[in-house]
């Protein structure tokens, strides 16, 4: 039986409790909660936004490394031969597709929120007011971009970064965003005042110290349908590819993973902003 790259990595010891702190904290309790200040929220967006126009020239780079059949591939298993648009690499760049696509809607639909309820894509956090230098990328969102920039498509460029790695970097930066916004959702249930399902919930969220931003608009976007198929999509292309590519043991399958996704993480948990 193929082994489970995301599941052996999920259920790891060295992951599981970095995992925990990557998505779930006092910010996006907050957040949840209606009780993330405009300025905080401002702050991480701008962070944020950052993040997504390096994510765009990562998903360029991902796409850089897909090779699709020069011609038809042979099924073996149906004995004829297996149209293009079939295949796995189709699929990958398919997904990488709508990666791209649906970061670019991203970027819109930040300027656009932003816009509606007076938040500062252009914010600058505590940790830089004392450096004055202006709004730019903060330490944990630099490190961030130099790694989805050692993805970048450089052309004639020899790179010892593959495309299995690139999708598991996707793979986990999306997952832990999921289940990040889906922690902070769970707390609306927790606090009586901002229940989403009571007849005035709208008017409740008005009541929000960013206006009503998070409950209304950002937090159903990353808790959506569409975005948990997403992530499925992703984690079932990763999966491929590594029973495609990959002939070593499980175990050897995990450590090498290991050391990628514990990156991600600490970068996952360290973009949090702490709150008092």
């Amino acid at each position: 039986m193929t082994p489970s790259i995301t599941k052996g990595l999920l259920s790891s010891p060295d992951i599981a409790e970095l995992y925990e702190r990557a998505t779930q904290n006092e910010f996006l309790a907050l957040a949840g909660q209606g009780r993330l200040p405009r300025d905080q929220l401002s702050q991480w967006l701008a962070q944020d936004r950052l993040y997504c126009q390096a994510y765009a020239r990562f998903i360029g780079g991902l796409i850089s490394r897909v090779h699709l059949p020069a011609g038809k591939e042979k099924n073996t298993n149906q004995n004829q031969n297996q149209p293009t648009s079939s295949t796995l690499e189709w699929r990958i760049l398919s997904l990488l597709r709508d990666s791209l696509t649906g970061m670019m809607t991203e970027l819109k639909f930040f300027e656009s929120t932003a816009k509606d309820y007076n938040l500062d894509l252009a914010a600058v956090g505590s940790e830089m007011e004392s450096q004055a230098v202006g709004f730019g990328p903060n330490k944990t969102t630099r490190e961030y971009i130099d790694l989805f920039d050692s993805f970048a498509a450089h052309p004639g460029a020899r790179t010892d970064k593959h495309l299995l790695e690139g999708l598991l970097v996707l793979w986990i930066t999306e997952k832990a965003y999921l289940d990040s916004w889906s922690y902070a959702k769970q707390q609306q249930q927790q606090s009586p005042q901002k229940n989403p399902d009571d007849a005035d919930a709208a008017a409740a969220a008005a009541e929000d110290l960013d206006g009503g931003a998070l409950r209304k608009h950002f937090i159903p976007n990353w808790t959506s349908d569409e975005f948990q198929a997403f992530v499925s999509e992703i984690e079932e292309c990763l999966e491929a590819l590594a029973a495609a590519q990959n002939h070593d043991t499980e175990e050897v399958l995990i450590a090498n993973s290991l050391s990628v996704v514990k990156k991600v993480l600490v970068l996952e948990e360290a973009f949090w902003p702490l709150v008092a």
